[in-house]
């Protein structure tokens, strides 16, 4: 396996040491991407809120600190992710107010309408079946409540990952992610651009 595939391979699932090496370094990367997502979501107090790809937990970490009441759970099929986020979030996780769980996207392991927030940054290019990925949020998502998922654009991706490495790459301004969105029955979708330095980003949110 040649070095860009394999590290395409840890951003799909980090595994082992460098995996968690990885989780460092993504979160590094996309700080202020997976804030700016945060703060399209607009957490409430006392919200119950899922990330789905939650790397080593930091912004899980975050939420549960400064916004008061919120219980916070997470979903990644990575055991070397799941590792470090319990073990960064061990405190809260005594408190009862974060719940960290290592599962597949496709089947959420969550009861029906369970949480007030959703959010996934980064996640969107590895789901081998995008309809069901969002049909299962939506299924533990409360009527009316908010979806929030942040990504980079094809022209960013293409740089580095393909779709020879299993990436599926999206292209904004053709309206890729709103139709996904629409076809799966979510509303008053909007879609916003956000630059970092030379990079851009899209934070899409939508409702339930």
């Amino acid at each position: 396996m040649g070095l860009k595939k394999y590290l395409a391979s840890q951003s799909r699932k980090p595994t082992g040491i460098i995996g968690k090496l990885m989780g460092r370094l993504m979160n590094k990367s996309n700080t202020r991407m997976n804030e700016t997502t945060i703060q399209c979501l607009g957490i409430d107090e006392q919200d119950y809120v899922l990330e789905i790809g939650f790397g080593n937990g930091k912004f899980i970490a975050e939420i549960v600190e400064n916004v008061k009441g919120t219980h916070v759970f997470g979903l990644d099929f990575s055991e070397a992710m799941v590792q470090s986020a319990i073990k960064r979030n061990q405190a809260f996780i005594e408190q009862g107010r974060v719940c960290i769980e290592q599962g597949n996207i496709e089947k959420i392991p969550f009861d029906n309408e369970m949480f007030d927030k959703i959010f996934t940054v980064n996640t969107i290019y590895f789901w081998s079946n995008p309809h069901q990925s969002l049909r299962e949020m939506k299924r533990v998502l409360k009527p009316g409540g908010k979806l929030a998922i942040g990504f980079r654009s094809k022209a960013i991706m293409s740089q580095w990952a393909s779709e020879e490495y299993d990436f599926s790459l999206y292209t904004p301004e053709v309206d890729e992610v709103e139709s996904l969105l629409k076809e799966t029955g979510y509303s008053n979708i909007s879609i916003e651009q956000f630059r970092e330095k030379s990079m851009e980003y899209y934070c899409a949110v939508a409702k339930h």
